[in-house]
């Protein structure tokens, strides 16, 4: 059996080796090498805190987050292969200088593994633009588009929240100014509730997309109350005593005389006006023009408000106070008109008595008077005694003026008046004869 088995031992190695290579090609005409390609595969950062530690973001550059993978194997080793069993990664703690990162890959599966040829990214390393990472809270502003109809204004605007912040790099983050949301009120007549979504924006206005920037919220409820409008004027009155020596001069104002309010409908029906009370202006011991500035919100009613953003509702009251003047005007005594003179009696105003009367009241007042306009008279009905007889002779009777209410008379005026009476002197005469 050992002579058989070492005799032409060379043939039959080279037999065995023959017949592993023939099993090979076989094989390889039965299961053939082949590629199969796997494209956009995301690579998977980890380790990300070893830059987001440093207080610092990152953003994948020129789309190298996403590699092209070509596996060479058995066609029956690629049949079983999916793209779920590539693992392509990038390990954030071996980030250069450069801003790169290696590209590793692997399958899943370790038989798998085991069976391939060659397993290749199109892409040696992902490249990163690290930035110091910011933040920044912003008011949520809402801006309101399109034109109401006539007679409606919008209320005070309410956002389910008005504060957000943003986050990202911090070149991003430092582009944007403002944060909006649009709500157009065109024809709109009633309360407009919306969901809008949040815009970003730069100093000119532009908007900022930039998918690095991170918004805490990217929507909100906005509410717009749409109210009806109407001018109603301000009424108001004085109050007090002004100081001793002066008198209101009856200008008063208020300014402005009418304002623009806003409400629903059926709540404006009910308003007439807007009324100050007197303890608004108050001139008690004033010397002087009294003006005083009133806040007329406190005096609007419920579900009133003020119509527009300009006026801040406050208004001025103005009272003025001047000095009472004093005038004396000479009465002629031929301009007093004497009335009710008996019958049978004569009665005329004894000359040079110099009458003066002395008025007081304010300037404006005072130049007015003129003695015809204020009617000199006497009554002589004043001088019957207790029997309700009249007596001749001079007496003192006193005069009276038709004055304006604005003036005042200081003191009495009183003038000789002389009476006779005529019936008993034509009795005499014919006693005489």
């Amino acid at each position: 059996m050992k002579n058989k088995l070492l005799h032409n031992l060379g043939l039959k190695i080279m037999a065995i080796f023959f017949a592993a290579l023939v099993w090979m090609i076989a094989g390889s005409f039965n299961d053939p090498l082949r590629d199969s390609v796997f494209y956009n595969v995301p690579v998977q950062l980890v380790n990300t805190g070893s830059i987001t530690r440093q207080e610092k973001t990152y953003e994948v550059l020129n789309n190298t987050g996403y590699v092209r993978i070509t596996v060479m194997a058995a066609s029956s080793v690629l049949d079983g292969l999916t793209r779920d069993n590539l693992v392509v990664r990038a390990d954030c703690s071996r980030l250069t200088e450069e801003g790169t990162i290696p590209i590793e890959v692997s399958l899943n599966d370790s038989v798998l593994e085991n069976n391939i040829k060659s397993i290749q990214a199109d892409k040696e390393y992902v490249q990163l633009n690290v930035e110091n990472a910011s933040s920044r809270q912003l008011t949520i502003n809402v801006v309101k588009t399109g034109t109401l109809p006539e007679g409606y204004i919008t209320g005070r605007t309410v956002t389910e929240s008005n504060m957000m912040s943003i986050s990202g790099p911090e070149s991003a983050v430092e582009q944007v100014r403002r944060a909006v949301v649009e709500v157009s009120m065109d024809n709109v007549t009633s309360d407009v509730e919306i969901v809008a979504q949040i815009r970003l924006l730069d100093a000119d206005g532009a908007e900022v997309v930039d998918s690095s920037i991170r918004k805490s919220i990217e929507n909100v409820k906005v509410t717009v109350p749409v109210l009806y409008t109407k001018e109603v004027a301000i009424s108001y009155e004085i109050s007090g005593t002004v100081a001793e020596g002066y008198a209101l001069n009856g200008v008063s104002s208020v300014e402005p005389a009418t304002v623009l309010i806003a409400g629903k409908e059926s709540d404006l029906e009910r308003v007439e006006g807007i009324e100050i009370p007197a303890s608004e202006l108050d001139v008690t011991d004033a010397s002087g023009t009294v003006t005083r500035t009133v806040d007329i919100r406190r005096y609007l009613p419920d579900d009133v408000t003020l119509a527009g953003t300009v006026f801040d509702g406050r208004v001025t009251l103005t009272a003025e106070v001047e000095a009472i003047r004093r005038r004396t005007l000479n009465i002629p005594e031929d301009v007093v008109q004497v009335l009710n003179i008996p019958d049978g009696w004569l009665a005329e105003l004894v000359s040079g008595q110099n009458l003066r009367l002395s008025l007081s009241g304010l300037q404006a007042d005072l130049n007015k008077i003129t003695v015809e306009s204020i009617t000199p008279h006497t009554n002589v009905a004043t001088l019957r005694d207790e029997n309700g007889e009249f007596t001749q002779g001079e007496q003192q009777i006193e005069i009276l003026f038709v004055l304006p209410g604005t003036v005042r008379q200081e003191e009495r005026v009183t003038a000789s008046i002389r009476l006779v009476q005529i019936q008993e002197n034509v009795s005499s005469a014919g006693a005489e004869g």
